[in-house]
């Protein structure tokens, strides 16, 4: 998968550029190329062509996985040596408040300094960023004896890490570097995702005779009412625990002068690290519990982590519960990417993702040392007139053209 390693790593290149400096005209290009083209989840195929072309026009050795994620690496891979995955998922969210949208959301527009694009933010600058800064650290990556792999990955906006879980097999990395946009900070950490639904089984009867039933939708409404008073765990860092209903249902509806025999709430749940799908759950059985003590007849309450199901372009299905965990990076890895950081003349404070990244795989479930250093800011994702600066994205793979070297030195983290 690598090519040979160079002798000359440190003479100019053909174009004049220094080794080590990121071809700025390449950079915008395709980031621009990339925001013009659609790659909402499961309809990425065209992207993932585009950036393959890009990965093999720097040096790297490309493979598209299974499940459709695109692989560029370099570095002879030897057994035991620093592996580093640096993530970008290429997929987008729907088109969504297309009268909102001042520019064409696929016009690759730059204005004032901001390229704007749906998904250019989240996260396909970052992308670009990837390939471009390791392209330009090319010849000192393949003399050493580590592996970087540059991934753009599938499905994230469907289930965090659930397709890049192929990759991550693959390349067996010992530190992954997600590029979630955080206006190219280094972000250790974020809050776990999870989704989770409470249903309610009362007994249906006629409004006019409510002793004779058991109000599902009344139960429920104590159930979320007595949530709200629930302990909110604190880290100093990440914040509180947040549990928060996002929608509520009852059958049958529309009710016709009926009790509802039957009701489900779904649950938005944003925890801390050691909290596991376990420990959510009994929370909220817990509560249940204590709302309808006092009710004659309890109804049953059935509390389950809500199903995501999805299909990769390449017709890969996954079935996977919504819960990604929540993680916290300390240690050798973060000293490292702060002095790469420091001496490409960017901000090392450590900083953490306020939504839900794939290094909820990588480090919550997988525990491999995790980081995030992405373009855009964080707050522009999933809106109309998503965009990044070009400050940003060359920011950006300067950054990842710093961290990728460093981060791959035996012993260097």
């Amino acid at each position: 998968m690598t090519r040979p390693a160079k002798d000359h790593a440190h003479d100019p290149r053909p174009d004049g550029r220094s080794p080590g400096q990121v071809d700025d005209a390449a950079l915008v290009d395709l980031a621009r190329r990339l925001a013009a083209t659609p790659s909402q989840s499961g309809n990425e195929q065209e992207a993932i062509g585009l950036v393959a072309d890009a990965m093999r026009t720097v040096g790297l050795d490309v493979t598209v996985d299974r499940s459709g994620n695109a692989i560029g690496t370099v570095g002879r891979g030897a057994p035991g040596a620093p592996r580093l995955l640096i993530d970008g998922h290429i997929d987008s969210i729907p088109l969504h408040s297309e009268d909102s949208w001042r520019v064409d959301p696929f016009g690759g527009v730059i204005e004032d300094d901001r390229l704007y694009g749906l998904g250019i933010c989240d996260q396909k600058a970052s992308i670009a960023a990837a390939i471009l800064g390791v392209g330009a650290r090319y010849e000192e990556l393949a003399d050493l004896p580590g592996l970087v792999a540059v991934v753009a990955s599938v499905g994230e906006e469907n289930m965090e890490g659930a397709a890049l879980s192929e990759a991550v097999a693959a390349v067996e990395p010992s530190v992954v570097v997600t590029t979630e946009p955080n206006d190219t900070r280094l972000a250790v950490g974020q809050r776990g995702r999870a989704k989770v639904e409470v249903e309610v089984v009362g007994r249906a009867c006629h409004a006019g005779h409510v002793a004779q039933g058991v109000n599902a939708a009344e139960a429920l409404a104590a159930v979320i009412t007595r949530l709200r008073d629930a302990p909110r765990p604190h880290h100093p860092e990440l914040g509180h625990r947040d549990v928060t209903c996002i929608d509520v249902t009852s059958w049958p509806y529309p009710s016709v002068s009926t009790v509802p025999g039957r009701a489900l709430a779904r649950f938005d749940a944003r925890f801390l690290p050691g909290e596991t799908e376990e420990s959510l759950h009994r929370l909220l059985n817990d509560t249940a519990a204590a709302a309808l003590a006092d009710w004659p007849e309890a109804p049953t309450v059935i509390v389950r982590t809500v199903l995501a199901a999805f299909t990769t372009y390449t017709g890969v299905r996954y079935e996977v519960g919504e819960f990604a965990p929540a993680w916290w990076t300390e240690g050798p890895v973060v000293t490292e990417a702060q002095r790469a950081l420091s001496a490409a003349g960017l901000d090392p404070t450590p900083m953490s993702y306020s939504f839900c990244t794939n290094g909820s795989y990588t480090a919550g479930r997988l525990k491999i040392p995790t980081i995030g250093f992405g373009v855009g800011e964080e707050h522009i994702a999933h809106q109309a007139n998503e965009y990044v600066t070009l400050t940003s994205l060359r920011r950006g793979a300067h950054g990842l053209a710093a961290l990728a070297p460093r981060l791959t030195v035996p012993g260097g983290h």
